[in-house]
């Protein structure tokens, strides 16, 4: 039967619909890679993944990625780096790993619903826009949980209790925001599940599975708090020199003293909102933006409130690139929405009837729709902008530094040669044997950060000019 159902035409279209998707996101993605656009975040996942068989390290970072986030999945995409070593493999990835949900939660639901609403519930997730924008953005791990949530409560649905626990092992190697979340989750639903007399939300009916899946969320929580613990307690600590560097986007009052956070590997976060109604208005946008569109089917169950633990950690925060939909972070929460209204779309056709649970569901698509046209969280713009004038000059003078020299270039350019030089940093002046930036260069950070310092030190002798190709120049360090 499961064969079967794996081939019905509901699921031909669904799927086609995802590939679609990818091939569109994909063509994007190669676009953005070869005109050297591609984000910060990609080169840097890219030095980690290539030593995950050496402490997950990163010259960028200037040590283990372990002292920012405790992403140990990672080492799944090292044979698919190993490879190529580009950092194109990573976002062609995570467009897979995006594409893949409908077809997932088409397969999650499917038992519980006809042919005709599990289809339409998979162009649900096809075009949610806290989702699909994530298909065109820089590379980040948390492109796997939503994969992973819907895999978990698959596996719970249907007993199979050895898949939970993989799914489970992956998910607690996500990231160690994830964990915190999974602990809170895992804890709340395995209490409620071992405590209901019914199913709760149409699954779990069967007193024996609710059982069953109770202990199993329970351990998830344990297990998640373990390696919040374990993380927190010891791993961070002994790879860090500073604090636990995202506590930097929760910062209220006065900036931390720099004792707690000291030598932060990467750039501060952008500032807060700039007034407290902005910041209030901006966080009533991004809930919308996140309920509106699926027709506020998920509040139909109670598993949405299993997305608040990853709404807070992103409406808590005070940087608003972090409430920005669109972003990463919007993965913390989305899967959960997503599953609530599958769910909803169930209790609506057991109460209403198929007819009542078309027209909703055919609601959300419509507004999924709108959103994408009307609040389009892809950034488009951000695509579509101008690269280098000169990569060709760019492409040489990165060439005058030696294969086996560090160096410090403009951080989209570091993305760029990441894979294949593993001494490779972005947007500094120190530290590094050598430089290539280009004066012309249009970037914001580049031109008040790093060309003033670059201009000061070329003027003590600290530099000396070993290329010139056009306005692109390779610097060595003479003292």
């Amino acid at each position: 039967m499961q064969r079967r159902r794996l081939i019905e035409r509901g699921f031909v279209w669904v799927a086609a619909g995802s590939a679609s998707y990818a091939l569109v996101a994909g063509a994007l993605v190669v676009v953005h890679w070869n005109r050297w656009l591609a984000g910060v975040d990609t080169g840097i996942f890219t030095q980690v993944v290539l030593n995950s068989f050496h402490g997950f390290r990163s010259a960028f970072e200037n040590g283990s990625d372990f002292a920012v986030h405790f992403s140990p999945l990672l080492i799944v995409f090292y044979p698919l780096l190993a490879l190529t070593h580009s950092g194109l493999a990573l976002l062609l990835a995570q467009v897979v790993l995006i594409a893949a949900v409908p077809c997932a939660l088409y397969a999650l639901v499917r038992p519980h619903l006809d042919e005709a609403l599990a289809t339409r519930m998979g162009f649900i997730a096809l075009l949610y826009p806290p989702l699909a924008a994530i298909g065109l953005g820089d590379f980040h791990i948390l492109a796997c949980l939503p994969l992973l949530i819907i895999g978990l409560l698959g596996a719970a649905d249907r007993g199979r209790w050895g898949w939970f626990a993989v799914l489970a092992i992956a998910a607690l190697g996500v990231r160690e925001d994830v964990a915190l979340e999974l602990a809170v989750i895992g804890m709340i639903a395995g209490i409620v599940l071992l405590r209901a007399h019914r199913g709760i939300g149409t699954l779990f009916s069967d007193a024996q599975r609710r059982h069953e899946a109770g202990i199993a969320f329970v351990a998830l929580g344990a297990g998640a708090l373990g390696v919040c613990i374990a993380y927190f307690g010891f791993i961070q600590p002994a790879n860090a020199r500073y604090g636990w560097y995202p506590l930097l986007y929760y910062h209220y009052g006065a900036r931390p003293r720099s004792g707690v956070v000291a030598q932060p590997p990467v750039a501060p976060p952008p500032n807060p909102a700039a007034t407290p109604i902005g910041a209030a208005l901006q966080r009533i946008s991004y809930l919308i933006e996140a309920f509106v569109p699926l027709a506020l089917l998920p509040l139909v169950t109670r598993w949405w409130l299993l997305a608040l633990p990853g709404l807070i950690v992103v409406l808590a925060s005070t940087a608003q690139s972090i409430r920005t939909m669109g972003t990463q972070y919007s993965l913390l929460w989305a899967p959960w929405p997503l599953i609530a209204t599958a769910l909803a779309l169930i209790v609506v056709m057991s109460t209403a009837g198929e007819r009542a649970a078309a027209q909703r569901a055919s609601a959300a698509i419509a507004l999924c729709v709108l959103f994408l046209i009307a609040f389009n969280p892809m950034h488009v713009g951000y695509y579509l902008r101008a690269p280098y004038r000169d990569l060709a000059a760019a492409q040489r003078a990165l060439a005058c530094v030696p294969p086996d020299a560090s160096f410090a270039t403009h951080d989209e350019w570091f993305t760029h040669v990441a894979g294949t030089r593993a001494l490779a940093n972005g947007d500094v002046v120190d530290g590094v044997e050598y430089l290539v930036y280009a004066d012309d260069y249009n970037d914001a950070t580049f031109e008040r950060e790093i060309k003033p310092k670059l201009h000061a030190q070329i003027a003590t002798g600290r530099w000396r000019v070993t290329c010139s190709e056009g306005a692109v120049k390779t610097y060595q360090r003479v003292r």
